[in-house]
This record gives structure tokens, C-alpha cells and sequence, in this order.
């Protein structure tokens, strides 16, 4: 069986539960309404979860667009998405994850949309620190989201490798990698993202454990520093299909009131894509720039 074990947070009516899911980078946590105002030391315990386990997974939550933001903010300031046609109109901090045109008909492009392994932010100067999601339509089959914890990928790698690339300084640009032909075309020109490298160690310490993440991903990650174009490709290539290796892999299969919250800084993602295009897909997300938990 799974372990369980409680935390007790501020009021001792609001207890959270944490059930691992068996060896995937992923727990659920049950026992909070999330559309609700959360104390204070609940969002810092998640985040502490976070460093445990970092996918974190709720289910039967019913947050309209309003009540999302307010509990997405009180992890602290939020990313406004590089797209701005997915932008929510009247909160800019989360955008539509979506396969729904404005004008009702099903955009096809929305299920290919971030198909490639990627992590939200990377060809940012200051990539952010979680991604959070929440689900209101979605297909009866496929359409899920993949987790792998690059942690966990880092310490697998053979040592004189692990050697190699904490010497090796990434190359970051928005869908400039081998898998980022995921996106059309919907950076303006005078967007700085269209255009910009930003340089990221190969190997980062998360800030809250010391732990070794890998930090290269196929969709932004195009170049390493002192390395030709093709052997850059192909070393990003190699690190991604050892990586992403089946049992390592988190899948979350959605329903309408799923919620998932994950870490930026130590997992990389990737819609499955394989729904049928005819099926809605509609998600409200919202990227934390830094946590800052307010009292």
C-alpha cells in the first residue's frame, strides 16, 4: 500500500493529506478546498511537499477564473504567458490551455500545443518557480500531461557524464530546441524572446534542497556554450531519451476539477497530444514568477 501520513496546518480544523503515488515524482493531497482562502501555512507546507514530491495532485476542485487567481497568488506574483493571444482578459496572469477558438469551433493547432518536453520559462532570464493548471473540460481519452523529475534523471546519469555537464552552460530560446516546432508562430517580432539567448547552467542546485537537477529540455535548450550547433543537438537529444525512460514517467490523466501543481526548477512536462481533435480541452493555468507567501 501507499504511505499516508497528515500534516495538522495553523487551524486544527484544516489538515491536509499527502498520499505518495507509487514511484512516480507525483503525491496527492486531499482534504482542502482550494477555492477557498488558505492560511498562510498552508501554501508554505505545500511548497515544502513540493520539495518531496514535485507534482502535486488534487482533485473534485471547482475554481471559477476569479477564485483561481486568488488562490495562485497566494503563492506570489504571477508570469504573464510570452503568448499573448492565450492571455486571460481580465486576469493577464494565467492563460487559457486550451483547443477552443474564441469562436467556439476546435482549434486543432490546441492539441499539438506543448507536445515537446519543455519547462514553462527556461529562455527567461529568471525561469519561474511552479506551474499550476486546472482542468474544466477535458476528453474522455488521452489528452493527459507527463512529469518527469529531472532530479531524479540527473542522478542516473553515469558519473563522469554528471562530471561533463556541471562544466556546460545551456543556450535558451523560445521553441529554438529540437522539439520546438510545437508552437506556431505567435511571438511578435519585437517580442525580446523571439530573439534572445539566455544562458542557464547544464546542472542546477534547487534552492530549497541542494539537489543536482538537470536542466535542459528539447524545446528551448538549443545550444551548448563552447559546442557546435550538432553535437549540441544531439547531446540534448541523448539526455532527453534518458530522461523521459517509461517508468519514470508521471502521467496525469484529467478530469474536469483536477488540479496539479509542479515545480518548475526540478521537472519537465509535456501534453500526450493523442486526443481526438474534435474533443474540447480546456485548462486555466497560472505560472508563479517567485514564491513570496505573505503573512
Amino acid at each position: 500500500g501507499q504511505a499516508r501520513r497528515r500534516h495538522w496546518l495553523g487551524p486544527r480544523n484544516m489538515p491536509f493529506n499527502i498520499t505518495p503515488i507509487d514511484g512516480k515524482p507525483a503525491a496527492q493531497i486531499k482534504g482542502l478546498d482550494l477555492s477557498q482562502p488558505l492560511d498562510p501555512a498552508v501554501y508554505r507546507a505545500l511548497v515544502q511537499t513540493l520539495s518531496k514530491y514535485p507534482v502535486l495532485v488534487f482533485h473534485g476542485q471547482d475554481l471559477d477564473a476569479a477564485a483561481f487567481h486568488g488562490f495562485t497568488r497566494g503563492f506570489g506574483s504571477l508570469q504573464e504567458h510570452v503568448l499573448h493571444k492565450y492571455r486571460h482578459t481580465e486576469f493577464p496572469g494565467l492563460s487559457w490551455l486550451t483547443n477552443v477558438a474564441s469562436d467556439g469551433s476546435v482549434d486543432e493547432f490546441g492539441v499539438r500545443r506543448a507536445t515537446t518536453w519543455h519547462s514553462d520559462g527556461s529562455y527567461t532570464a529568471i525561469p519561474p518557480t511552479l506551474g499550476i493548471l486546472h482542468a474544466y473540460e477535458t476528453p474522455h481519452t488521452g489528452g493527459g500531461t507527463l512529469f518527469i523529475d529531472m532530479g531524479a534523471a540527473f542522478d542516473r546519469l553515469a558519473p563522469a557524464l554528471q562530471t561533463r555537464l556541471r562544466s556546460l552552460t545551456g543556450l535558451h530560446r523560445h521553441g529554438a530546441g529540437p522539439g520546438g516546432d510545437m508552437y506556431d508562430n505567435s511571438l511578435s517580432d519585437e517580442q525580446k524572446e523571439n530573439h534572445r539567448d539566455v544562458f542557464h547552467p547544464a546542472v542546477t542546485q534547487h534552492p530549497d534542497t541542494g539537489r543536482h537537477i538537470l536542466y535542459v529540455n528539447e524545446t528551448h535548450t538549443h545550444k551548448f556554450a563552447g559546442m557546435n550547433k550538432t553535437d549540441s543537438i544531439a547531446l540534448v537529444n541523448d539526455l532527453l531519451a534518458h530522461a523521459v525512460q517509461p517508468d519514470a514517467i508521471y502521467r496525469h490523466q484529467w478530469t474536469p476539477g483536477d488540479m496539479l501543481i509542479w515545480d518548475e526548477r526540478s521537472t519537465i512536462h509535456r501534453g500526450e497530444g493523442d486526443y481526438t481533435p474534435t474533443a474540447r480541452r480546456i485548462m486555466l493555468r497560472a505560472i508563479i514568477d517567485q514564491i513570496s507567501i505573505h503573512e
